[in-house]
């Protein structure tokens, strides 16, 4: 079993750790408890470059760039980022073994701004912001200079505006 762990450690009595883990593979979250004298394998994790080729209903499908084959990864697994993929664009892919597991996105990606409305003069005593539509059907709050055609680059943690790029 594949297993991310966050602990915290709880000090009465008999030191016992309380941790959240969740599978890597299949995302789910259990709630488990350890002794300090329990003992864990070390996995290590592979990163190896892709390129985004297109997305179906079921999966989101890579090209690796060293062996040129195919990869594909459930959607389940990239659900919350799918929307930030772009078609020729290169990703890191995380492996164990042989097995893609995850993907890994870079902290900051430019996309173009597709839909935005006029600015409204006005309401400016605090950052005056309003939302805009991008590349992948996203929307993203901007500031009010923001125009149709702009290109912006994005936090790809937070799915937020960042600067213009």
């Amino acid at each position: 079993m594949l297993l991310s762990v966050r602990g915290k450690h709880l000090g009465r009595g008999g030191a016992v750790y309380r941790a959240k883990m969740r599978h890597l593979k299949s995302g789910t979250v259990l709630n488990l408890s350890f002794r300090p004298v329990d003992k864990f394998e070390m996995l290590d994790f592979d990163f190896r470059p892709a390129t985004f080729l297109y997305q179906d209903k079921e999966a989101v499908h890579f090209m690796d760039n060293r062996s040129f084959e195919q990869i594909s990864l459930p959607i389940s697994l990239v659900k919350e980022v799918v929307s930030l993929f772009k078609e020729g664009e290169v990703y890191k892919i995380k492996y164990i073994g042989d097995e893609a597991i995850g993907i890994q996105l870079p902290l900051k990606v430019k996309r173009k701004v597709l839909e935005a409305p006029e600015a409204v003069a006005g309401n400016t005593a605090t950052a005056a912001t309003k939302m805009v539509k991008i590349e992948g059907g996203i929307e993203i709050e901007t500031p009010l200079f923001i125009k149709k055609g702009d290109t912006i680059v994005i936090n790809t943690e937070k799915c937020a505006y960042v600067s213009k790029g």
